[in-house]
C-alpha cells in the first residue's frame, strides 16, 4: 500500500458511510449528492473525494470531514447525538456500529412508518 493508499478495510468503512448516508439523508436544499466516482476515489487513496469526503488513511476517524453534509459526519463520527434529529437514536447507534465497527447490517428507513406487511409486497 502506498502511503496515501487504503486498505481494504479503509475502503470498506467508506462504502458503509455512503450506504448508510444514502439511506438516511438528504441534502437539505434538495439538491443531490453524486457518489458515481466512489470507486475511482477510493482507488486514489487519501484526499477530497468528488462527493464532499476527506479522507485521510492516518486519521483515527479515516473520513476526517463531509463538506457537504457536516451534520452526518458529526453524528456518526464526533458521537452528536442532536446533530441530526431526523434520525432516531435507535437508528443513529445502529449506524455507528455498521458503519466504524462493521457489525450488522444497513438499516433500511421505512418512510411511511412501518415496515410493509408481507403480502402488501407479493408479486402481482
Amino acid at each position: 500500500m502506498s502511503r496515501n493508499g487504503l486498505t481494504e478495510e479503509q475502503k470498506a468503512l467508506i462504502c458503509r458511510y455512503v450506504e448508510v448516508w444514502r439511506r438516511f439523508r438528504g441534502l437539505p436544499d434538495g439538491s443531490s449528492r453524486n457518489f458515481e466516482k466512489l470507486q475511482d476515489d477510493l482507488a486514489q487513496g487519501s484526499g477530497m473525494f468528488l462527493c464532499g469526503l476527506l479522507v485521510q488513511a492516518q486519521s483515527r476517524t479515516l473520513i476526517t470531514a463531509d463538506v457537504k453534509d457536516p451534520k452526518f459526519h458529526a453524528a456518526i463520527f464526533g458521537n452528536d447525538d442532536i446533530a441530526v434529529p431526523d434520525i432516531t437514536p435507535d437508528e443513529l447507534q445502529h449506524g455507528r456500529r455498521y458503519i466504524i465497527d462493521g457489525e450488522g447490517s444497513a438499516r433500511v428507513r421505512w418512510w411511511w412508518g412501518e415496515p410493509p406487511l408481507p403480502e402488501a409486497v407479493a408479486p402481482l
